[in-house]
């Protein structure tokens, strides 16, 4: 085990200028005593460590400066911390024959010797944080909600992730880098857009639903929402540690020197880390979401906010109304119980529009609720007739239309529409909205 240190210092004072000055400077610290080819290090607690050592010293003539090289060995490898302390000290006292000298670390086994020792436990803690939004992932969206909903710059990440030796059903967030992996957890998003919280304020008298719907423009992150009253954990206290073992992580990864303080800070970390994503792991079963949990759940990756893309939607949805010949109009109440996104009307036909901007997989439970607001909202203000227009943000062309249309008419014959019709479509490239043929 070695270390070496290249220290360079400007050649302009006879104070330690040769090899036997410099020895002496390092004896007038009482703990250090240079016997030949031997150094002794002997801290007032702790044992004594006997090293090989070494010094060279010269000028440098073309820039008038002065070298020391210094070569520390160790042969006895149980006695890492005390040769980790010894080479401290040497820094410390050579800084003290010039403020403006330099030290150049050209070899390390010390911070090489801890890195190894970290690494384990870094692995451990960033393998249960995946095991963690995995499980939690699997359980409340299901099997495909990587393919459904990762961010497209993470999706071409994980294309382009080669490993000849790769299992093929390896998870796709052991493909991701380590600060990518808490986004899904720590990153606050708001529940509603402005547009939506607008709406809500220009009422003069509030319910209960209209409180909590207010409530969710505040921002907040998975772990706040789900986490912090099961654990009593704070987002926050588990982020900062998280960011900070990242930053220590890529200390690690990168072969850069660390010391026993260092090492002493990120096994502290790692054990604080690991129990608490370890109780969260056993408390995943006491989570219970509803699907619009799920549909906020399932845009953690995305690059957009969902709900500006659900207005981009609604926007779309409306846009096509107009262009049919369909007059289309915000309504005006002071009851958003009541209030449908816009209403479209053509003669005297008066048609309450709501738009759902959602999953294939999760269309026939939103629509079950969609039905019943729609009704309310078509009794309250006498409205004509209903349509809900279900706009797949998971289309593609190799959907199976047949597969549709058979949920449709299941859906249709299990639930009253009445008077409601429900469409289905998607945004194209130039997010417009296109119907999709169900018929």
């Amino acid at each position: 085990m070695k270390l070496e240190y290249l220290i360079l210092l400007k050649d302009n004072d006879s104070f330690c200028k040769n090899k036997k000055s410099f020895n002496n400077l390092l004896e007038i610290d009482t703990t250090l005593s240079v016997q030949g080819t031997k150094l002794l290090f002997k801290q007032p607690r702790g044992e004594e460590i006997s090293v090989k050592f070494k010094v060279e010293t010269d000028v440098v003539p073309s820039s008038q400066e002065r070298y020391f090289l210094i070569v520390l060995e160790n042969t006895n490898e149980s006695l890492v911390d005390e040769f980790s302390e010894l080479g401290k000290k040497i820094q410390e006292i050579t800084k003290r024959i010039n403020p403006e000298l330099t030290i150049n670390i050209l070899w390390d086994d010390v911070g090489r010797h801890y890195a190894k020792l970290a690494y384990p436990l870094i692995n451990e803690v960033e393998n249960l944080m995946r095991k963690l939004i995995s499980k939690f992932m699997l359980i409340n969206v299901g099997m495909q909600w990587s393919k459904e909903t990762l961010h497209p710059e993470i999706l071409t990440k994980i294309k382009n992730y080669k490993d000849e030796d790769e299992d093929l059903y390896l998870n796709d967030l052991y493909k991701l880098d380590f600060i990518q992996l808490s986004n899904v957890l720590f990153q606050q998003k708001r529940d509603i857009e402005i547009g939506e919280l607008t709406k809500l304020l220009s009422k003069t008298d509030f319910n209960d639903e209209d409180q909590e719907s207010i409530k969710k423009y505040i921002p907040k992150s998975n772990w706040e929402k789900y986490f912090d009253e099961i654990l009593d954990v704070k987002s926050k206290d588990l982020e900062d540690k998280w960011k900070r073992l990242y930053k220590l992580r890529n200390k690690v990864a990168h072969n850069r020197f660390i010391d026993k303080e260092t090492y002493s800070e990120i096994k502290g970390l790692c054990k604080a880390t690991k129990t608490i994503l370890t109780s969260a792991i056993n408390k995943l079963g006491e989570i219970n979401l509803d699907e619009e949990d799920i549909e906020l759940i399932m845009h953690s990756y995305q690059s957009e906010f969902p709900q500006s893309q659900a207005l981009l939607a609604e926007k779309a949805v409306a846009l096509y109304y107009s262009n049919n010949a369909y007059t289309v109009k915000v309504p005006t109440t002071n009851n958003f119980r009541y209030e449908a996104d816009f209403i479209a009307f053509l003669n005297d036909t008066s048609i309450a529009i709501e738009v759902k901007y959602i999953s294939f997989k999760s269309m026939v439970s939103i629509l079950r609720k969609t039905i019943i607001r729609v009704k309310e909202v078509i009794e309250f203000n006498n409205y004509s007739k209903g349509e809900i227009v279900i706009v797949l943000r998971d289309y593609s062309d190799n959907i199976n239309l047949i597969k549709i249309q058979e949920i449709l008419y299941s859906f249709e014959q299990e639930n009253e529409l009445g008077n409601i019709k429900v469409i289905l479509g998607f945004l194209n490239e130039k997010k417009e909205f296109e119907l999709i043929n169900t018929k």
